[in-house]
């Protein structure tokens, strides 16, 4: 007596340090739990908020760019005269500018500069001259185009939809992890029962022989027999509690949940899924993150070989500049001069640049061509990968669906056989290892019956992620592009 005591205060001590302060949940808020505060998700999330503030700096090469210049110096030199007097020179200067790239590649830049000198003489006489001017630099050949000028912003937003595509990649990681540990936590839960009950049965033997023995209707050893039969079922509990423990340890990680979590009483049951190899493989190419990816690399590569096509062109350049200009001995007089006097710059021109031969730029473009096509191959390897995965899983799905039923006449039957052995023994037909062998029998059959309700859910859970439909399934949905300076999560699941 004192020993059933002492188990069944290891039992509960066990029981009662894995749920105490713990969260009770179902499947569902799991799931929403998991998506909320799961700490790699959270991670993903950051890295692709990272790639949209990388796409908005791509912009930034249409900021106008400011520039301000001041110099002041001497110099000092011999004069062309005869006399080579020593001449010395003082000059003083500052400049503004205003530079605009356009998508077109071409370069406009608005500028106003001013120099004073001074030349050390009779008169002593400083002299200003002032310029305004506004030139522009257009490529008409090699670097010309939106393509060629936005190129980083293009390999930007291409990473930023990698990143997304990754972030929905640890998304489906983490459903699919939460929902088979869900499941293994009820195929424990339900276990773990089954092993209580088996228990308080072996012990229910024991105190019948023992009363039996006493009695004279039976021999000692039925004592003996009843003893090895709990100590064993006991045991068994025991593994049972650990194996509830650490599924549980196991959530309560991916939900970021220090304090434990505990199950509700959902039951373990088998929902109706219809699985179709095709249908499966159409919806994997278009929502699959994994293939999602591999199309934004190639896409990538592709604005790569637009890139290095262009650089096989000659470097035309179109160059334009109108100036006006004044001059006076105080700054004010060079600003009038420059409204009233016919001082006025002006050029246009091109300017051709072409290396012979132009190794660097063919092999450029032949490596980019040489590595879409590797990509290329990768992804129809890659394909014919999830095909093979999504007959896999239907396989796994109709297999697990049709050992429920088998699992099922299973447990009848062995039930069925242990009543009528707990029958003969009242009787005196059957012996204690009789019924403790019917009933490792049964333990089997309802521990085979769990293990193929979870296994046919887990099943669901695979089909669901090799085909690319788990986060629809689950009501998981995109809320709209990161935003850098935004809070609220990328990933949101609708309530049911």
């Amino acid at each position: 007596m004192i020993r059933r005591t002492l188990f069944g205060l290891i039992v509960i001590s066990l029981f009662s340090a894995g749920v105490e302060a713990a969260e009770l949940v179902n499947l569902k808020q799991a799931e929403r739990f998991a998506l909320e505060r799961n700490l790699n998700l959270k991670a993903s999330d950051y890295d692709a908020r990272a790639s949209e503030a990388l796409v908005r700096k791509g912009y930034g090469i249409y900021d106008p760019r400011a520039l301000a210049e001041f110099a002041e110096g001497q110099s000092r030199d011999s004069s062309n005269s005869l006399t080579l007097a020593e001449v010395e020179v003082e000059t003083r200067a500052f400049g503004l500018s205003l530079g605009q790239l356009f998508p077109t590649g071409a370069e406009l830049v608005a500028g106003f500069a001013n120099n004073r000198s001074r030349t050390a003489g009779s008169f002593n006489i400083p002299t200003y001259r002032s310029e305004a001017s506004l030139s522009l630099t257009q490529p008409l050949m090699q670097g010309f185009g939106q393509l060629f000028t936005e190129q980083q912003i293009l390999f930007a937003v291409q990473d930023r939809h990698i990143a997304v595509q990754e972030l929905r990649a640890q998304a489906f990681d983490l459903l699919t992890r939460v929902r088979d540990s869900y499941y293994d936590i009820l195929r424990y839960r339900d276990n773990l029962k089954y092993r209580e009950t088996s228990v308080a049965l072996a012990q229910k033997i024991l105190e019948e022989n023992r009363l039996r023995v006493k009695a004279g209707v039976l021999p000692p050893i039925e004592i003996l027999e009843a003893e090895v039969g709990l100590t064993q079922r006991e045991r068994e509990l025991l593994d049972a509690q650990r194996a509830y423990q650490d599924a549980l340890d196991q959530l309560a990680v991916l939900l970021n949940y220090p304090q434990g979590v505990e199950v509700g009483d959902d039951e373990l049951l088998a929902h109706e899924l219809q699985a179709n190899v095709e249908t499966g493989f159409q919806a994997a190419l278009s929502k699959r993150p994994d293939l999602q990816q591999r199309h934004r690399e190639i896409e990538k590569l592709d604005v790569e070989r637009a890139v290095n096509r262009n650089l096989l062109l000659p470097a035309v350049d179109l160059t334009a500049l109108y100036a006006r200009n004044g001059t006076g001995e105080e700054f004010s007089d060079s600003l009038d001069s420059m409204g009233s006097d016919d001082l006025n710059d002006w050029n246009i021109g091109l300017t051709l640049s072409y290396p012979l031969g132009n190794r660097e730029a063919r092999n450029e473009l032949l490596k980019t061509e040489l590595r879409i096509k590797g990509q290329q191959a990768r992804l129809q390897q890659f394909r014919e990968e999830v095909r093979n995965e999504i007959r896999a899983a239907v396989r796994l799905l109709d297999v697990n669906h049709k050992k429920i039923e088998v699992s099922r006449r299973g447990r009848e039957l062995s039930e069925e056989k242990l009543r009528t052995l707990l029958k003969r023994k009242d009787v005196g037909l059957a012996t204690t290892r009789d019924v403790l062998e019917g009933e490792d029998d049964l333990a089997r059959a309802q521990t085979d019956q769990i293990a193929s309700l979870a296994d046919y859910n887990q099943s669901v859970t695979e089909y669901l992620r090799v085909s690319g439909l788990l986060l629809e399934a689950e009501g998981v949905y995109f809320i709209g592009l990161p935003d850098p300076e935004g809070e609220k999560p990328l990933l949101e699941m609708q309530k049911q």
